[in-house]
């Protein structure tokens, strides 16, 4: 039984990191100009994250915008988001969400193996008990983002 509740606090952990991470990508991302108050962060598919990321978006801004977090199952309201994270549950639609955003200047997270070369701007992956994560650039500029060299630094990798 104690095996269990390690697994749970180990996935809690992160969990929380990746939210951390999806903050840390949409400050250092660069959006074309906008006038909207608010920065729509939306999780396509099941949410791993629960209250943890709603806890660390609380107070917090990207490029002086409130955060508002989505969790939907819908492909067609994703253009109204900033940032999309699509979650294991709906990596199986991942092809669609990326005709869908095609073009248009969203960002497009995953934390799935494989999903970089197939469209994602930014995968999370678990190496050595550390979380790194791969950029593609190609993929963001194409969306017309801005990925900065102070994030594209701590990448493991990134696609031209």
């Amino acid at each position: 039984m104690s095996y269990s509740s390690h697994a749970r606090a180990d996935e809690l952990d992160e969990h929380t990191l990746k939210a951390a991470y999806l903050y840390n990508f949409a400050v250092y991302t660069t959006w074309p100009d906008t006038d909207a108050s608010t920065f729509n962060l939306c999780i396509y598919g099941n949410d791993p994250f629960g209250k943890n990321l709603d806890s660390l978006m609380q107070k917090k801004r990207v490029n002086d915008r409130t955060i508002t977090i989505h969790r939907t199952n819908n492909i067609d309201r994703l253009d109204l988001c900033q940032l999309v994270f699509i979650s294991h549950s709906s990596i199986d639609n991942l092809k669609a969400v990326i005709i869908t955003l095609q073009d248009k200047p969203v960002l497009i997270v995953a934390d799935s193996p494989g999903t970089i070369q197939q469209g994602v701007a930014l995968n999370m992956e678990i190496k050595d008990e550390k979380i790194t994560f791969d950029a593609n650039l190609k993929v963001a500029r194409k969306a017309g983002l801005n990925l900065s060299s102070q994030l594209l630094r701590f990448a493991t990798s990134v696609l031209q």
